[in-house]
């Protein structure tokens, strides 16, 4: 899909999916240092910018966050724009490298349903055993997994509302949230649902409306634009 500005792919108070590559795929975030660098970034801007975290993963060449926007959407890109800002300084300052450490603008998609956002957190819980860094999900550090499923601390975390729907007791959400990791496990293994391709995230139906409120928008977009190159023409070709 062509490029659209972030303001209309997203709104006020969506839930998300952030994702970002490291440049040129490289591993600007193996090291633990890295890791907790970014960690401590977002926490530290998180409240300033009203954007609340769900979920996280971070891999050693990207990242994966879930949450919800609780105030504007310039508020949410702006969250990222100084994090990522800081970030990059610190990688280039550490390894004595220069340039872009973050590839390309970071991917949002939107989250409609708690399914689907129960979906997109498995998918983060699942990251580092999919590719064999780890033998189960409780033996990674970087990621909430540990938070919902066994109740360690996490201050970047707040409980994600569909986890509050799992149960009426910590203990009851806890086994819940682990038995829906271990069926994905025993169900799909090394499976990747890739959440990080697609804008939108949610009932089929819904999905499609929103695709095709973004076709048209590129389409007054193009309508726009070749109204203006006509009115050109004339004022250049009038005498």
């Amino acid at each position: 899909m062509a490029y659209l500005p972030r303001n209309q792919l997203i709104w006020d108070g969506a839930i998300f999916h952030v994702t970002w590559q490291c440049h040129n795929h490289s591993w600007l975030m193996e090291k633990e240092w890295a890791k907790q660098f970014y960690y401590d970034l977002l926490l530290k801007y998180k409240d300033r910018y009203r954007v609340v975290f769900y979920s996280y993963h971070f891999m050693d060449n990207h990242i994966h966050l879930s949450g919800k926007i609780e105030g504007t959407r310039e508020a949410f890109s702006g969250l990222f724009r100084i994090v990522n800002a800081l970030f990059a300084r610190e990688v280039n300052k550490r390894f004595k490298r220069r340039g872009q450490v973050v590839m390309d603008r970071f991917k949002s998609p939107v989250i409609q349903t708690d399914e689907g956002l129960l979906s997109v957190m498995h998918y983060h819980d699942l990251n580092s055993y999919r590719v064999g860094k780890v033998g189960h999900p409780l033996e990674y550090k970087w990621s909430s997994y540990r938070y919902y499923a066994e109740g360690r601390e996490d201050p970047l975390i707040t409980p994600a509302p569909s986890y509050l729907g799992l149960g009426r007791s910590d203990r009851e959400r806890r086994e819940r949230y682990r038995s829906r990791v271990e069926r994905i496990l025993s169900e799909e293994g090394c499976r990747k649902r890739l959440y990080s391709r697609t804008q939108y995230i949610g009932d089929p139906e819904w999905v499609a409306k929103r695709y095709a409120e973004i076709r048209e928008q590129r389409r007054l977009k193009r309508l726009a634009y070749l109204k203006r190159q006509q009115k050109l023409y004339r004022q250049v070709r009038s005498p």
